[in-house]
């Protein structure tokens, strides 16, 4: 990525010289962790950010397996003209390079990290503990607690995606249906959709990791009942032969059961379920909002919506399953922790993160910030999620995926397994990767 450039002394008096505010909300599960009427003050805010006159220039650098948005690059090294950021996109084997790096305690400042890595890496005393940083306020909860270890907060997660159902708004008028909200009002929207003739649902099989959503759906509200459950299953405390757990596959179960999957479908892959979505033969596509780039202000076959998959029963909260694994991280062995602080600061204000979601076209967990350009269905997404609660999925241990995706199949296929011995295989998995 090309480096950016300093802008002119009067930019930078400008920048030194802006306050910023932003808009805080309650501290729940799924609100913002700040508690008051407005974001925490930054530490340019407070009146305190450096001129850089009596500095010694500093390169930082930051390691990630996507682009970094290059605006917000060069508007940091506008305010903090004594830093030049250095992009280090590792796009291949981002683990396995960062792993080696690490071993060899190279030359690192700012780092992802996938949810995963986090204990490992807090462990081996790699990661800065930035614990005591009033930022952490501006996030999502759900955030912060994912880059938090036994406590303490090593970094943030900063893009996010939610597990949604995209929807034929055209149709939905037609049969003058409303958006679900709860389990019950899903099978109804379902049951109308398949007495017009139209397929409720259309997912595929070929590509197992796709067939997953109505089923991971559930994580989020395991996780608002049970912040710690993942590390209880991935440390034997809890098992998924539990009652809690009975049920995890009985949402997917009930719509293949009620014929709510588009026939023949099964033996697609997600690029041509994604097609038949597009054509109109099914009414809902349940798949990660990363699937709005499918859907792009020039479509027109009919208007797209997008809600929060609702495995919710009546009375129950709708808890948003988001799915974020970018955490930002400092090196506990850079040699700039005050210029990494900085940047930390810098990204976490909400006009820094409008910029770098329309730039990147994404959301970012900084409350407030996700911009409501990005896309044209944005704004109407993250008013849905911001005002429901949400959880940031940690991801399931390496043993877990290649049982679990092959038991969706058979669901799909109308094989009809016995559920609670698929909980079983589930278990028996889960304690392969027990420590």
């Amino acid at each position: 990525m090309k480096r950016s450039r300093l802008s002119a002394l009067l930019l930078l008096v400008l920048a030194v010289s802006l306050i910023v505010s932003a808009c805080g909300g309650n501290k729940n599960s799924g609100a913002p962790a700040s508690s008051g009427s407005g974001a925490s003050p930054s530490a340019s805010e407070s009146g305190s950010a450096p001129s850089g006159e009596d500095k010694e220039p500093v390169t930082l650098k930051i390691s990630s397996w996507n682009p970094l948005s290059q605006k917000v690059i060069e508007k940091f090294e506008e305010q903090y003209p004594y830093i030049t950021v250095e992009p280090d996109q590792i796009a291949d084997q981002y683990r396995e390079v960062i792993r080696t790096r690490i071993v060899s305690k190279a030359d690192m400042d700012i780092a992802w990290m996938f949810p995963n890595q986090m204990r490992e890496y807090v462990d081996q005393n790699v990661l800065m503990d930035m614990s005591g940083e009033a930022w952490k306020d501006n996030y999502l909860e759900s955030a912060v607690q994912l880059g938090t270890v036994d406590g303490k907060t090593y970094g943030v997660p900063y893009n996010y995606y939610a597990v949604v159902v995209f929807y034929n708004r055209d149709v939905f008028k037609n049969l003058g249906l409303n958006v679900p909200t709860t389990w019950e009002e899903l099978l109804d929207v379902s049951e109308k959709i398949k007495a017009s003739g139209l397929a409720p649902f259309v997912t595929g099989g070929k590509d197992a990791w796709a067939t997953q959503f109505m089923s991971s759906g559930q994580f989020g509200a395991y996780q608002h009942k049970d912040p710690l459950v993942f590390e209880k299953l991935a440390s034997g405390e809890k098992k998924w032969t539990d009652p809690e757990f009975a049920d995890f596959f009985g949402p997917l179960s009930e719509l293949a059961d009620k014929g709510y999957f588009l026939e023949n479908s099964v033996g697609l892959g997600n690029a041509q379920v994604v097609q038949v979505f597009k054509e109109g033969k099914a009414a809902m596509y349940p798949m990660g909002s990363w699937a709005l780039d499918e859907f792009p202000a020039d479509f027109k076959e009919f208007e797209v919506g997008a809600f929060p998959i609702p495995l919710n029963k009546a009375g129950e909260p709708l808890v948003v399953n988001l799915i974020s694994d970018n955490i930002f991280t400092g090196i506990s062995w850079s040699k700039h922790p005050e210029e990494v602080k900085l940047f930390m600061d810098f990204i976490a204000r909400p006009e820094t993160a409008k910029l770098w979601s329309d730039d990147t076209k994404s959301a970012v967990t900084v409350v407030g910030g996700t911009s409501p350009t990005y896309h044209p269905i944005a704004e109407e997404l993250t008013k849905s999620i911001e005002s429901n609660i949400s959880t940031i999925f940690p991801s399931l241990t390496p043993s877990m995926e290649p049982a679990y995706f092959p038991m969706l199949q058979q669901i799909l296929l109308k094989q009809k397994p016995d559920l609670a011995k698929l909980m079983e295989e589930m278990q028996k998995a889960q304690e392969k990767d027990y420590k």
